[in-house]
């Protein structure tokens, strides 16, 4: 009789105009009534046992945005309130730092189920995020080389980076999941970047940092290969054993200041003459992998806003070893929420991983 109560309550607070079966809703650990950073995330995957398993959804009602609580609900119910509340799929966020980018911002965020297993790390941004981005000049002039020596920075070919900003995921995350990941650096390029014909198409680079953010920030601008200082540019080329690397990624020499060397996976379409829409890179820097980084053009992102891409996962081609034990992904997704108006660019499908 309790559980039935509590499925019809919910079940009218939220708006639920469908019947519920008893049952269907339950209550496991909430959030309630905590002020988040960022009122309006998308949500994460669900992970099913079978067609009467429950599945984490994080409880939204339009009357109170701000405030989230997980709830285990029958698959046919997370539907359901999808559809009608500003509920998202997995358990809560927590969310990090947030920055302003186009007309609305960029946002950190992660999600554990019970177990304190990660379930997805990610950006949000809104859809007017995509408005008004910069693109004249082509970057923030944060990491600029005078490379000619001529008393000027030119921002066409002297500046490397885009438009950056360095985003904190949540403490509680940072210090307590089994995940190496600590902040998310997206990268706006109005212009795309090297090489050319490849990857110069307007796009996001959302790096997903596993060292220090004082690490990468120590990587110089300078006259070498992408604008490295030439002191710095070894480092890059050092490559972690090859076991920690999957072998269809190889160096595509591009060291770059406060970012690290990018491996491109040659197996990818865009290198074989389809157009580039988004891929997969690792980073590597000074014998480490540094950081995951799925790049997603502009036009990829607004089709899933406007419906004529299907939001979705891909597989991360995994190497044979880790260096460190840990909760690593499998997969990468972009998705769009449109009971939110929110688009979502995850790490997820974790697996654990012996260090060996």
């Amino acid at each position: 009789m309790k559980t039935l109560m509590l499925s019809v309550a919910v079940a009218v607070a939220v708006g639920f105009s469908g019947a519920l079966a008893p049952g269907a809703l339950t209550s496991t650990d909430d959030r309630d009534g905590r002020a988040q950073p960022h009122a309006q995330l998308a949500g994460g995957p669900t992970r099913e046992a079978g067609p009467g398993a429950r599945v984490a959804i994080c409880l939204v009602t339009k009357g109170a945005p701000t405030r989230e609580r997980t709830r285990h609900v029958s698959r046919r119910a997370a539907d359901a309130l999808v559809r009608s509340t500003l509920s998202y799929r997995g358990p809560c966020a927590e969310y990090g730092e947030s920055a302003p980018r186009g007309e609305g911002e960029l946002t950190a965020y992660s999600q554990v189920n019970d177990d304190g297993e990660p379930v997805a790390v990610g950006m949000v941004f809104p859809s007017e995020t995509l408005t008004g981005l910069p693109v004249d000049p082509p970057t923030d002039g944060k990491w600029c080389y005078d490379k000619d020596d001529d008393g000027a920075v030119d921002q066409m070919t002297e500046c490397a980076g885009g438009y950056e900003d360095a985003l904190e995921l949540g403490e509680d995350f940072r210090s307590t999941a089994q995940t190496p990941f600590t902040y998310v650096l997206a990268n706006w390029n109005p212009m795309g970047h090297m090489p050319p014909g490849i990857y110069d198409r307007a796009h996001f680079d959302v790096h997903f940092y596993m060292n220090p953010n004082e690490e990468r920030l120590a990587i110089r601008p300078g006259p070498c290969e992408a604008l490295v200082h030439c002191d710095d540019y070894p480092k890059g080329k050092d490559l972690p054993d090859e076991r920690y690397l999957h072998p269809d990624f190889e160096d595509g020499d591009a060291v770059e200041p406060a970012m690290g060397n990018h491996l491109i996976d040659t197996t990818a379409p865009e290198h074989h003459g389809e157009d580039f829409t988004h891929t997969f890179i690792y980073g590597v820097w000074d014998d480490d992998v540094t950081f995951y980084e799925p790049m997603v053009t502009k036009q990829w992102y607004s089709g899933l806003v406007d419906g004529t891409v299907k939001g979705g996962c891909h597989e991360i081609k995994q190497p044979s070893a880790w260096k460190e034990s840990g909760w690593y992904p499998t997969e990468y997704c972009m998705r769009y929420r449109t009971n939110r108006d929110e688009v979502t660019t995850t790490l997820e499908a974790f697996e654990y991983r012996r260090a060996g």
